[in-house]
Order: structure tokens, then sequence, then C-alpha cells
């Protein structure tokens, strides 16, 4: 039997020896071996994605503390000190006080604000302020924190920023919902900025992700208004929404001394990567599920 040659060597391609020996044929349908090369975790891919549209978009990414006082999370942005999302349910204190970091003719005129509206056309809260209840520590609630901070030591337009970073919630864990998550943070404090600017932003933004169908409806923050909930469409799940966004208050921009219009958003990250990576349940994003990192595409 004539011998079967399965590898033509550079010695027979010199020659021409290979046109006269028997090649073993090759199945090219047999299964080949499964080989699973490094790359980038699916979630990490769209946060890179959100940040390089961002980007593009001509804004500056800032970063920020986790640990925050109430005053920055909370008070500077107008949220009364009885509002039910600094109750324990909602919120992760700390147990220990901090001395108010901010200058004291701030801290003052959101005193002010609050009780009374200061010198604003406002009603405020009512009510006696406590500076004990806004100094005391606590994981943030959102990367508002974040934004607000940079923006009360850049008071002169232009300004447009955003911020991507992980919050803390007393969340019910289930298949939407976890006690920390991922959230896009922006502004732009600019003069003649419009809530029309503001939906374009957001609508360029979901589009440039893959959702070209983008919608608002009414919504209501204390520290925004007008305010709006920004919702997408998908063929699986309908409208789904994403996040909330509307222009400062003149009570939150009054007080750290912006004098200009602000827009401002908040982008929930897990559930628009639930949706991008067809996902039912977004502890999946953050479990070391090694089958499913495998089988995941390394581009959409």
């Amino acid at each position: 039997m004539e011998a079967e040659v399965t590898q033509i060597t550079p010695e027979m391609i010199r020659t021409g020896s290979w046109r006269s020996v028997k090649l073993k044929e090759y199945d090219v349908k047999l299964p080949a071996e499964e080989i699973y090369p490094a790359k980038v975790h699916p979630y990490q891919r769209l946060v890179d994605e959100m940040r390089r549209i961002f980007t593009e978009m001509g804004f500056v990414e800032i970063k920020g503390d986790v640990i925050q006082s109430a005053f920055w999370n909370f008070d500077a942005l107008f949220v009364p000190q009885d509002h039910p999302a600094r109750e324990m349910q909602d919120t992760f204190y700390l147990g220990k006080r901090c001395p108010l970091d901010a200058e004291p003719a701030l801290v003052e005129r959101v005193k002010e604000v609050h009780e009374h509206g200061g010198s604003l056309r406002s009603r405020g809260w009512g009510g006696v302020w406590s500076a004990e209840r806004a100094s005391e520590m606590l994981l943030r609630t959102h990367t508002t924190a974040v934004t607000l901070r940079y923006l009360a030591s850049h008071r002169e337009p232009p300004v447009k920023v955003f911020c991507i970073g992980r919050v803390y919630r007393r969340e019910t864990l289930d298949p939407t919902h976890l006690p920390e998550f991922d959230q896009l943070e922006g502004i732009v404090m600019d003069e003649g900025v419009t809530f029309r600017d503001l939906l374009g932003i957001l609508q360029t933004f979901y589009r440039k992700m893959g959702f070209p169908r983008v919608r608002f409806r009414p919504g209501y923050f204390p520290y925004t208004e007008p305010s709006v909930e920004v919702e997408v469409f998908t063929k699986e799940h309908g409208w789904i929404e994403l996040g909330g966004a509307g222009i400062f208050r003149e009570e939150v921009t009054n007080p750290i001394g912006v004098r200009y219009p602000v827009l401002a958003w908040g982008l929930g990250i897990g559930r628009l990567a639930m949706l991008k990576l067809r996902l039912k349940d977004i502890r999946q994003l953050y479990q070391p599920d090694i089958a499913w990192l495998r089988r995941s595409s390394i581009c959409d």
C-alpha cells in the first residue's frame, strides 16, 4: 500500500516531488478543537464603549469619592431632610459623621434654601435644617454628588463632564436590582443651553449605543425641573426605562454660585447592559460564569 503523506515539506516543494506522492485527504467538516482566546469582559466592553461615545461628544471624564457626606449626596441637591430616600431602607449610612466639607457661606446658603427658599422665589421645604443630619457619612446613592462637587469648583462655563461609577442602595436583590450598581452621570453647564439640548444629547448617546427609538416621559426628581425619564424600544421587551434627566433647579445651582443653566442626567448601566447582552438576570454580569464568558462574542 502506498504511504500517504500528511504534511508537505519545504524540500518537497523545492524539488516538486509533492506532485507524485499520495496526499492524505482531509475532512473539513470534522469539528475542530475549541479555542478560547483572551478577551475583554462583555460588561467592561460596554462601559468602555459608553466612555468612548461621551468622549467623542466632547465630554471630559471625572471621578470622585465613594464615601460622601449627606450634605453633598442630598442637601446640596435640594433633597429634603425628611425625604424617604434618606431613610435606612434606601441608604447605606456608615454610622459616623464628618465636618461639613464645604465653605461656610455655601452651607449657610443651602440651609436658607431648605428652610425658606433663601433669596430665590422659592418656599424651600420649611422646618429647621439640621447640620448634624447633613454631616452623616454614607455610601453615595448616585454619582450626582461627584458632578455637583465638580460644578461647585468650576462655576464658569463651559462645563461638559461625565462620571461612570459605582453607587449603593439598599435594594432587594432580584433579577433586575442589585444593592450596588454602576451609573453614568453627566452635566452640561453653559450659557443658553436648553431642555431641547438635553434631549438631543441623550438621544444621540442611545442611538450610538444601538437603540434608534428613544422617547422621554415626564418624571420627578427633587433637584431637577423639568425632569424626564428616558426610555428605549426593543423588539423583545418594548419600551424600557433606563434613566432620569432634567435641568438643575435654582435651589441647587444658586447656593454653589452657578448662574447658568445646567443639564443633568443619571443613566443606569446594568439594565442597558442586560438589553445589549440579552440577559434575563442582572446578576450574571458579575458572576464568574466561565461558560458564558467563553460563549460571549468579542464584538457586537
